[in-house]
Formats: structure tokens, sequence, C-alpha cells
């Protein structure tokens, strides 16, 4: 790609990175709890709505990579999907009640997953190969300050006009940028297919998954990390309010620290990833999520809360930047968007079971959100084995791309 159709890719993450920052992290778990909801239903909340996305976001992979009209089939998908997750956002300002709540949540989730299929499977389409680690930070980048921006407006907007408000201005945000991103990009290099129906396209999918180590040892190892990573924004206010002692203010002013550090992380760490290999680069990002899972749950508030922002931030974006590219390069030409759509099926339980364990942990007597932070540290130790078993693809590997980039 170059650096027009990579600055018009990344405004997609400029458009849903302050959805997780203000929904999923800032005002969903405590509208959960304010509704009658429990540590263990916060918990929860993504396995619900990953289950969801999990059984659609293949097929709708699926569906790209088949279509005589690749490009126009990614633009309408992102686009509808971008609609639909800004409505089902403003939707949630509206509602009181807990069951409506996951509702609108589930629908946000579909939504963005689904144009995440699109958009990540462009970058693994589109992308050079030196270059995807670089390319996948810059998005992060721009994510963060995407979420930096409009959950900034957004406790403006709260501020001013209330959380109804603020959720309808997210919701348009995501809607909007969402739009613009997919329309602005263009694609280059045609891709063939050899199987012409949708289920073949799927089974093959599958296939591909089970003959392939190093995409299978990347999808198991992406469980284990991803159940860590999003126990962290899952309980990200509870634990700033709960285990840090932070009031309301104190905690935004933490997560304004932290976004300069993701911004850090994310170019440092895909920077680091072209030069020394993507693999080393995430074993050293992981390492410092088991640091930081350590810290916390063994001393709690006893660590400054800055620390704790700029670790977190920095590991965060750095992990969000080497994932992607790291999956990316791994991913057989011409099967960028339905094994993106599949990654999504692992990514139900590398989001789900980690913060639902970790909520049934916080729940039981005698024990603490704090302690139960033992949960996230298991998996991202058991997550590191599995990194000697992913090998990256040269760039032509597979394929039979030619000096025109059709594929062959």
């Amino acid at each position: 790609m170059d650096r027009r159709t990579t600055l018009f890719w990344s405004i997609y993450d400029f458009a849903t990175t302050p959805v997780a920052f203000a929904v999923n992290a800032m005002y969903l778990p405590l509208m959960v709890l304010d509704s009658g909801g429990t540590m263990s239903t916060v918990g929860l909340l993504p396995m619900i709505t990953g289950a969801v996305a999990a059984t659609w976001t293949p097929v709708v992979g699926a569906l790209i990579d088949r279509s005589s009209e690749k490009a126009f089939a990614r633009k309408a998908t992102v686009v509808l999907s971008a609609i639909i997750g800004g409505a089902s956002i403003g939707v949630m300002g509206l509602l009181n009640s807990l069951t409506g709540l996951l509702l609108a949540f589930a629908v946000m989730t579909l939504a963005v997953q689904t144009g995440w299929t699109g958009m990540n499977s462009f970058l693994a389409q589109e992308g050079e190969a030196h270059l995807m680690g670089t390319a996948s930070a810059i998005g992060v980048v721009m994510g963060y300050a995407g979420g930096a921006l409009g959950a900034g407006l957004t406790v403006l907007v709260d501020h001013l006009l209330g959380r109804g408000a603020a959720l309808a201005f997210v919701g348009a945000f995501l809607a909007v940028f969402g739009s613009v991103s997919v329309l602005l990009v263009r694609e280059h290099k045609t891709v063939t297919l050899s199987t012409p129906g949708l289920w073949e396209a799927l089974r093959e999918s599958l296939t591909a998954i089970r003959n392939d180590r190093s995409l299978m040892a990347y999808l198991v190892g992406s469980v284990l990390w991803g159940d860590a990573v999003s126990t962290v924004i899952s309980f990200a206010s509870v634990l700033a309010v709960n285990v840090l002692n932070l009031s309301a203010g104190e905690t935004l002013t933490i997560v304004a620290t932290a976004l300069p550090c993701a911004l850090a992380g994310a170019f440092i760490h895909g920077r680091v990833g072209d030069r020394i290999g993507l693999v080393r680069a995430q074993a050293g990002n992981l390492t410092l999520w088991a640091a930081g899972f350590a810290a916390v749950a063994i001393v709690g508030a006893t660590v400054p809360a800055w620390l704790v922002a700029v670790v977190a931030g920095f590991a965060l974006g750095g992990n969000m930047a080497l994932t992607r590219a790291l999956y990316a390069r791994i991913v057989p030409r011409g099967m960028e968007a339905r094994l993106f759509g599949l990654a999504v099926v692992f990514a139900f339980f590398g989001g789900t079971v980690g913060p639902f364990i970790t909520g049934l942990v916080a729940d039981l007597p005698g024990m603490t959100l704090q302690t139960a932070l033992v949960v996230p540290l298991v998996f991202v130790l058991l997550s590191m084995p599995t990194l000697p078993f992913i090998r990256i693809r040269g760039p032509f590997e597979d394929a039979g791309v030619h000096s025109s980039g059709s594929i062959a």
C-alpha cells in the first residue's frame, strides 16, 4: 500500500477505537452494574456478543473472497456495518434495562467485527510484506488518536448534554468515519479463487488452518493472549476504581495518560517487529503483559497509577499492532477475508473466557478483582510456547504473485 492508501485504511481504526474506549471500557461496565448486573455479568458480555459475531464473520469473509466484485463487496459490507454499529450505540443510550443493553451491545459488536473482517483482510491483501508491522502500527496510532479525540469529545458531550447524547455522538463518529475510510481506499491486487461456492470456500479455509502449523499456532496463541488483553478492557473502569482506588475524575486522567503511551507502543512495536521479526517482538510484548499483571495482582494500589497507565497503554498499543501484522503475514494469498473472518471465531474464545473466569473468581468469597488478575497472567504465560511454531511467509509465497499484482 502507498502512503495515501495506508492513511485512508487507517481511518477505520480512527473510527472504531472510540467505541472501545468510551463504550466497552468506560460506559458499558458501569451501565451494566447500574442496571442490576454483577461482576460476572460484565465478564460475560464478551462471551455473549462474541458468540454472535463468531457465527457471522466467517460467512462475511467467504462472501467477500468469492465475490466477482471483491472491492464493491468489501465497501458495501464495511459501510453497512459502520451505520448499523453506530445506530446500535445510539440506542444503548436510550435503554435502561439490562436485557436491552445486552442486545444492543451484541448488535454493535457484530457490526464492528464485520467491518474489521473487511478492513483487516484488505491489509493482508494489499500491504507490503516488509512493512506490515509499520502499516498496522499506523492504523493503531490513528486508532488511538481517534480514541483520544472521540473519548474526549464524548466526555465533553456527556458533561453538557448527558450520557444518552454522548453515546449518540460515539455512534455517529463510527458511522461517518468508518464509511469514509472504506470508500476512499482502492484495491490494486486481483485474486482468483479456486472455490466458487460459499460453503466450499469455508471448508477450504478450515482445511488450510488444520494443515498449516503456523496458522494453528497463531490462532491458539491468540485465544490465550486475547483473553488476557480482553480482561483488561472489560474491567478497565472497575480496576481503576476498585483496585487502584481512583475516583471517576482520576480514572479519566489515567486514561489520558495511557493514550500517548499506546501511540508510542504501537509505533515502536511495529517498527521493531519489521526489523527483528514480528514473532520476536510479540514475545517481548507478552513478557511486558505478564510483568504488569503480576505486579498489580501482588501489590495492587501500591503500584503508582501512572505507572500502570504507562505500561498498560504501551503494551496494549503494541499488542494491537503486532497481532494484526503477524496474522496478515501468515494467511495464504486469496484467503484473506475468509481467514480473518474465521479468526473472529478464535477471538470469541480469546475475548470471552478470560473475562468470564476473572469475573467468577472475583465474585468468590474472600476473593477480589485484584487477586483474580492471576487469571489473565496464566493465560499470557500459556500463550508464549505457541510463538516458536509461527513461521512468517515470504512476500510472494503460496500464490504465484505476478509483477502486475494479480494472483494466479
